[in-house]
């Protein structure tokens, strides 16, 4: 039986067997995402738009890496065969997810006049940070394999991971990345002020080039069934049945 999630990652990163090595890994990740909130800090502080500019140039960081990292899986690949996922996990992914988070939190950062009554604000921050958990809990029901997907090693070796259609995967194309965004919303809803919404809206920019990028290495992958699949279906919200996948979401019928 192929190997998924953490058993996977510790196949293709040798390191993860060590839990001392581990712990070095999630280090370095959370001193490049404190980097990137540093940035933030600091940059956010100069004029009353700065925030948009900051998250516009951390968007970019994270786009430019994430392009980098579809390009050059096939190269890893020929270049270092059974090794190429640990120099690809250690040069593009880190720092991909170090951005990421980044650019999802950084919302809760922003300063700026009160935009709604506290409740409402609470209100609609819990409903939009709901989405996360609800989509991972979908995300591992589909049979999406987190590690193995989310990671990139079916990027570099797509053999080993067909793809998924099933179950939330009928209505939105990228949930993952839904609840990430949505996450963002949540929290800018939580902050309160204009700014902040408007720096979680940059957030799309990223995701979206994103969704194109996994697109075309899917479509390159499998052919024509994933653009049938991109015709019928939305990327991030639903081209129909709102409701049947809001269903499916918050009470696991369709």
């Amino acid at each position: 039986m192929a190997k998924r999630g953490y058993e996977l990652l510790k196949e293709k990163v040798p390191e993860f067997r060590s839990t001392w090595k581990s712990i070095t890994i999630f280090i370095i990740w959370f001193l490049l995402f404190l980097l990137c909130i540093s940035f933030f800090r600091l940059f956010d502080s100069l004029v009353w738009y700065a925030s948009l500019i900051s998250q516009l140039v951390i968007a970019a960081v994270c786009t430019v890496i994430s392009y980098l990292h579809m390009k050059n899986a096939k190269r890893y690949r020929e270049k270092y065969g059974e090794r190429a996922y640990r120099y690809f996990f250690f040069h593009f992914i880190i720092p991909i997810f170090a951005t990421w988070y980044a650019l999802l939190v950084h919302p809760l950062l922003v300063k700026g006049p009160t935009l709604l009554p506290f409740w409402a604000s609470l209100v609609l921050g819990v409903f939009f940070l709901l989405f996360r958990p609800l989509t991972a809990i979908h995300i591992n029901r589909s049979g999406f394999d987190n590690i193995g997907h989310g990671f990139g090693i079916y990027t570099v070796y797509p053999e080993e991971g067909p793809p998924v259609f099933s179950e939330i995967y009928f209505h939105i194309r990228h949930p993952m990345y839904l609840g990430s965004f949505c996450a963002a919303v949540g929290f800018a809803f939580l902050r309160n002020n204009v700014m902040a919404l408007l720096t979680a809206l940059i957030f799309l920019i990223p995701i979206l080039i994103e969704v194109r990028f996994e697109d075309s290495e899917i479509i390159e992958r499998v052919g024509e069934e994933h653009k049938e699949y991109i015709k019928n279906t939305g990327a991030l919200f639903p081209h129909k049945n709102v409701g049947t996948f809001l269903k499916l979401l918050f009470f696991s019928k369709r």
